[in-house]
C-alpha cells in the first residue's frame, strides 16, 4: 500500500467513527424524552424547619437551626425551651413542643398526600390540608384526621393525651401558627355531631338575645 491509499484508508476510517458518535449520540438524546433535551429529576419534597429565637434542634443528630430543609424520615429532637416548626409544602405543618423528639414522615401524590409523625417523648401538633391525611402514633394509633388537626403529649409512663389542648399549652410550635392550612376544616377533628349542634344552638342563641337587648326600640315620638 502506498502512502496516498494510506491516507485515504485513514481519512475513511475517521469519518466512519465520527459517523457513529453522531448517532449514538443522537438515540441517547431522543431516548431520553422522545424530543431530544434531558429531562430533570422530579424535585423531592422537603421539610422547611423554623425554630424559636433560632436556636438548634437535632435534625438525624445533627445540630440544625432555622431555614434547614427536612427529608422525609428525619429524627428531630428539641431541647428544654425550644420550639420548633415544619413546613412541608403544601401538606400542612407539624409544630413540636420543648423536650421533644419523634420522627417526621411525608408524602404526596396529586393533592393529595400523608403527614406521619412517631412520637417518642413530647408534644406535637399535626395540622394539614383539604386531602391531606394526618396521623400521629405515640404508644398506640391515634386516630387520623384529614384537613383537620391533631394535638398530642406522650409523657413517660403516661397515656397519651389527645385532642384536649396540651401540646398547644406546652407551646408546640414556632413563628407559625399549627391551626388548619386554607381549605381545612375548621373544627378540632375529635368533635362529634353533637357537641357541634349544640355549640351551633349557644352561638345562635346568643346572636339573638344579642339583637334583642344590644339594639333596643327607639321611643315612641
Amino acid at each position: 500500500m502506498n502512502f496516498r491509499n494510506q491516507k485515504i484508508t485513514t481519512a475513511a476510517a475517521l469519518l466512519l467513527v465520527f459517523a457513529v458518535a453522531q448517532v449514538y449520540i443522537g438515540v441517547s438524546f431522543a431516548g431520553s424524552n422522545g424530543g431530544g433535551v434531558p429531562v430533570a429529576p422530579p424535585q423531592q419534597l422537603m421539610g422547611i424547619l423554623t425554630t424559636s429565637d433560632n436556636q438548634p434542634v437535632l435534625v438525624n443528630g445533627v445540630s440544625t437551626i432555622s431555614g434547614a430543609t427536612i427529608p422525609a424520615g428525619a429524627v428531630i429532637e428539641t431541647p428544654d425551651k425550644v420550639r420548633a416548626t415544619i413546613t412541608v409544602g403544601g401538606l400542612g405543618t407539624v409544630c413540636i413542643g420543648p423536650n421533644t423528639k419523634l420522627t417526621l414522615d411525608f408524602d404526596q401524590n396529586g393533592k393529595k398526600g400523608n403527614v406521619n409523625v412517631l412520637l417518642t417523648a413530647g408534644c406535637v401538633i399535626v395540622a394539614t390540608a383539604k386531602d391531606v391525611k394526618g396521623q400521629i402514633t405515640a404508644a398506640s394509633q391515634i386516630t387520623p384526621t384529614t384537613g383537620g388537626t391533631i394535638d398530642v403529649c406522650l409523657n413517660a409512663g403516661e397515656p397519651a393525651v389527645v385532642n384536649k389542648g396540651a401540646a398547644a399549652n406546652a407551646g408546640a410550635g414556632a413563628g407559625a401558627s399549627c391551626l388548619p392550612p386554607a381549605g381545612a376544616a375548621a373544627v378540632p377533628p375529635d368533635w362529634d355531631l353533637g357537641t357541634r349542634a349544640t355549640a351551633a344552638i349557644i352561638g345562635g342563641t346568643g346572636v339573638t338575645l344579642c339583637i334583642i337587648f344590644c339594639n333596643p326600640s327607639p321611643s315612641s315620638p
